[in-house]
């Protein structure tokens, strides 16, 4: 009996449907290694703001998420050439670089964004960007 090979990959994370699944938020790829985007101080309420706003999201679906802009959280992909860090998450490995960045807001301009990937319906937290400096 031949032993079966596994499939042959490339290095790229296969590209799925975004699930309808609930949104849920991981830090495990977190970066604050760039102290501009990602400072190691923030303004007062901002833990709470921040949760608040995690706590919101996670009852939206990862489709939802990706498929309907809210003004209320200004939730996009990343147009990576009109930021100032034109070559994205360069901290993450070549697979992860390759998958879509995105962004929301924790509330109205006051406390800036989050950025990171999706993965299935899991929303990679990479930088909290309190000052908005991404899009400056």
């Amino acid at each position: 009996m031949k032993k079966k090979q596994p499939p042959e990959h490339k290095g790229l994370l296969k590209k799925t449907e975004v699930p309808h699944r609930p949104l849920v938020f991981s830090f495990k790829y977190f970066d604050a290694s760039d102290a501009e985007i990602c400072p190691t101080t923030f303004r007062e309420n901002y833990t709470q703001a921040l949760m608040q706003r995690l706590r919101d999201i996670s009852s939206w679906t990862a489709q939802e998420f990706v498929t309907k802009p809210h003004k209320s959280i200004r939730n996009h992909s990343h147009d990576w050439p009109k930021t100032t860090r034109p070559k994205g998450f360069v901290n993450l490995n070549e697979q992860l670089q390759s998958c879509v960045g995105w962004q929301f807001q924790i509330s109205s301009n006051k406390h800036g964004r989050v950025h990171g990937i999706i993965i299935d319906n899991v929303f990679y937290v990479i930088w909290l960007d309190h000052n908005h400096q991404l899009y400056s």
